[in-house]
């Protein structure tokens, strides 16, 4: 018996132990500017399919609407994009901004009338980014989606297919002659995981950071601290931003235009900022710590102890996921599109101000005012109805309102509006490839056609209400227009 023992012992020690997944934080490198990391969404809904309920792809349903020229030239690349977004749906992943810098342009298109009006024309001057995704065995997915994007747009006159070997790691290199010289495309695997990279030396990057032989940001003495305030350990996703190093990356070129973007969204002396996104049940909570004037900020947005009833009531029984944040809503609506027209060029900048003023002139509607003063402070955002595809940020989500005609009569204004632009901006340039347009059907209900319906956005007694289409806004409605509500009363 005690050779037994000992035998068995032996035999427990000298096994191999199993280790741990290695962080996907541990490829991402201490220096990125910007940095959204997910648990795969898949696993975080409660039930599989039921039995014998048959599964699809969007690749699937996308080469068969292909095979019977359902899906038009305009909706094409739209349909490409959605094809790949289930791969967010069923891996972990980063997306990750390592480097971006910009350079002045002469403009070819002054005019002696109005020369100072357009301002200076910034471009890019490099740019590398990469997706990580922790694919295990199962990255036939990722090279799956890679060919059919590769064989759609590229072909062997204008593009070249190279395997690179360098440092040790094997990967595959294509080169546009369409694109600039620092635009290349490069992917690989890495151990566990699959990663797709733009830019030049963007691949290698992630690959060093990976051996250990680049800082990673998993190690950065803010990002630690900040992610332990905002229960990190525990966050399902969280967005990163280094605020400070991405001015710093854009360069003096493009200081004004960053300037603008800042202020509009008050973090013009931020330096790093970061949100988490993690579960308690099937309620989600939401928390920010930002980093100013010396000093960290703490603030959470979703906590699920203190959702009001009242905003719980329209949410149906059936949603796999909820959240009720309060958040200054006012500032999001308003400061969220300056930011973007702050983007801009000087001379976009001023077009868009005189559009503005024309719209309001015209309509007799004071579109801000109307729209942004009668938000109120809360957000229900739940995942009813499911996607067929379970693809994420398929959501349904209601923003309070405290007057529905003042906002109905600015968002028809301001929709309408946007309709007539894409309309008429599409004339012009003989679109065909990619065009939006925005269509009102008879029920009140506004949305996107991209080939392709949705998102659709409607205004009702109490919220402003958009889904990820038109017949999904409508089966939420069923629960946020009734009475009393149907949804999740007193739970």
């Amino acid at each position: 018996m005690p050779n037994r023992l000992l035998c068995l012992l032996v035999t427990l020690l000298s096994a191999p132990a199993t280790l741990a997944a290695r962080p996907l934080m541990d490829l991402v490198p201490a220096d990125s500017l910007i940095v959204y990391a997910a648990k795969p969404y898949k696993r975080l809904l409660p039930t599989s399919r039921p039995d014998g309920q048959p599964t699809f792809s969007i690749a699937s349903i996308a080469a068969a609407l292909n095979a019977a020229g359902l899906i038009p030239n305009e909706g094409q690349v739209f349909a490409d994009i959605a094809g790949a977004l289930p791969l967010f749906g069923q891996f972990e992943h980063a997306v990750v901004l390592l480097e971006v810098s910009s350079r002045v342009v002469e403009r070819k298109d002054l005019t002696a009338s109005a020369p100072a009006e357009l301002g200076p024309s910034l471009r890019l001057k490099s740019l590398q980014t990469a997706v990580i995704f922790r694919t295990g065995e199962q990255s036939s997915a990722v090279l799956q989606q890679l060919d059919r994007v590769i064989g759609r747009y590229t072909n062997q006159g204008v593009a070249q297919l190279t395997t690179q070997k360098e440092a040790g790691y094997s990967y595959q290199r294509l080169v546009d002659e369409r694109l600039p010289g620092w635009a290349i495309w490069e992917w690989g695997r890495l151990d566990e995981f699959y990663v797709l990279s733009f830019g030049e030396g963007a691949f290698m990057k992630v690959a060093k950071t990976h051996a250990g032989q680049v800082q990673r940001l998993a190690d950065d003495a803010w990002f630690r601290s900040a992610l332990a305030k905002t229960h990190g350990d525990k966050a399902l996703v969280h967005g990163f931003f280094a605020l400070s190093r991405l001015r710093e990356g854009l360069g003096d070129a493009a200081q004004g235009r960053v300037a603008r973007v800042a202020d509009a969204l008050q973090a013009s002396n931020m330096t790093h900022d970061l949100w988490t996104i993690g579960q308690e049940g099937r309620a989600l909570t939401w928390y920010r710590c930002y980093h100013r004037d010396g000093e960290d900020f703490i603030r959470t947005y979703s906590e699920p102890a203190s959702y009001p009833p009242h905003h719980r009531r329209i949410v149906p029984d059936t949603a796999r996921h909820i959240a009720i944040i309060n958040a200054p809503t006012r500032w999001l609506v308003d400061n969220l599109p300056r930011a973007w027209i702050a983007a801009q060029s000087e001379g976009n900048l001023r077009k868009w101000k005189r559009a503005w003023r024309t719209l309001e002139q015209e309509t007799g509607i004071d579109i801000g005012g109307n729209l942004i003063e009668h938000l109120g402070q809360t957000i229900v955002i739940f995942d009813y109805p499911p996607h067929p595809l379970d693809i994420p940020f398929a959501l349904t989500v209601a923003i309070e309102i405290k007057n529905q005609r003042a906002v109905r009569m600015a968002t028809d204004a301001l929709l309408g509006a946007w309709s007539q632009y894409l309309d008429d901006r599409a004339e012009r340039n003989q679109t065909v490839l990619v065009r939006v347009k925005v269509k009102r059907d008879d029920d009140g209900i506004w949305y996107l056609q991209a080939g392709i319906l949705g998102p659709a956005l409607k205004v009702t007694d109490r919220y402003v209400v958009i889904s990820w289409s038109p017949q999904a806004l409508r089966d939420a409605l069923k629960y946020i227009e009734a009475p009393t509500g149907k949804g999740l009363s007193s739970r």
